[in-house]
């Protein structure tokens, strides 16, 4: 089979059903991917073929705080960028579990300018999940 840099155009489709997949997956409403964002991601050349692009959504989906996906919240590698692996903590599956989740919340509570019902809409939980999130990671 080609490499996916060979075969851009199921890039989209391949984008389209990850977002789907991942966002049932974190219960997250994700509408999809912005314009731009999907002009990056079609020219981007995808050394780790779809194994990257999977990894690469299902990080944009679990960290997204807003319900279309865009070029910020999709990290990609490239000769001017840092590799995304490098913003995860560690290789300990728990611990950057709980780096996603205050990460999230903190950029959900930023963009909400600090209203929490704002915020849990943003992230797609009730604000009960959020006080408990909050509560959880001792997050004023």
């Amino acid at each position: 089979m080609p490499a996916l840099r060979e075969r851009r155009e199921d890039i989209p489709l391949l984008v389209e059903h990850f977002v789907k997949r991942f966002a049932e997956r974190t219960g997250k409403k994700i509408d999809g991917v912005d314009e731009k964002a999907m002009t990056e991601l079609t020219r981007y050349e995808w050394p780790g073929n779809v194994r990257e692009l999977e990894n690469t959504m299902e990080r944009a989906v679990v960290l997204s705080v807003a319900p279309l996906l865009n070029s910020r919240t999709i990290w990609l590698m490239s000769a001017t960028s840092t590799p995304a692996t490098a913003a995860v903590p560690s290789l300990k599956l728990h611990q950057n579990l709980e780096w996603a989740e205050r990460e999230t919340m903190r950029r959900a509570l930023e963009q909400a300018r600090g209203v929490k019902k704002d915020a849990a809409e943003l992230m797609g939980i009730s604000q009960r999940a959020l006080s408990h999130y909050l509560a959880k990671y001792r997050i004023e």
